[in-house]
């Protein structure tokens, strides 16, 4: 069973291939087997982290009621403080090198994302799903290049389904 899930699980499967599914009632995501959980002070965060601590990913779910008007404005705040974050981390350092946003491909929601370059050292990627009850962050750090942070990050999201209702 995954330890200190954001909400108790409903199931940790291990399908055919060498991926394990984790699930809780606000998503699920399937993992290779060479990421583990790890435990994480949130409680409604989970971490993970490659056998070789070469990358990180980090999901929590916040619960806010936010009107469908409100949902561009509220992802673009997220993804704002956490450049922010990173600029007070490494002033001047920072080089977002992919950002955007779209309706989530089910049409109940926002994805927003960016993925940035920091210190020329850790490639941070963040996605944000926000949807009329809750905002779902997921968050990759990756001890990479850029083609190798963004060909995991695309596996990953890939094998993460939100829940939508």
């Amino acid at each position: 069973m995954p330890i200190n899930t954001p909400l108790p699980p409903t199931s940790t499967d291990s399908p055919a291939s060498d991926l394990s599914t984790y699930t809780t009632t606000e998503y699920a995501i399937d993992l290779p087997a060479s990421w583990k959980q790890i435990p994480s002070p949130e409680s409604r965060a989970v971490t993970f982290q490659t056998d070789d601590g070469r990358a990180g990913l980090f999901i929590s779910v916040d619960f806010y009621v936010i009107p469908p008007d409100k949902a561009q404005a509220t992802a673009e705040r997220l993804v704002n403080s956490r450049l922010a974050d990173h600029e007070k981390q490494a002033p001047g350092k920072v080089e977002v090198f992919h950002r955007g946003s779209q309706r989530h491909s089910q049409g109940q929601g926002l994805e927003m994302y960016y993925a940035a370059h920091i210190a020329n050292e850790d490639v941070v990627m963040y996605l944000v799903y926000v949807m009329p009850r809750r905002v779902l962050n997921l968050t990759l750090v990756c001890k990479s290049d850029r083609a190798e942070a963004v060909a995991l990050f695309k596996a990953i999201h890939a094998h993460f389904r939100p829940r939508l209702s």
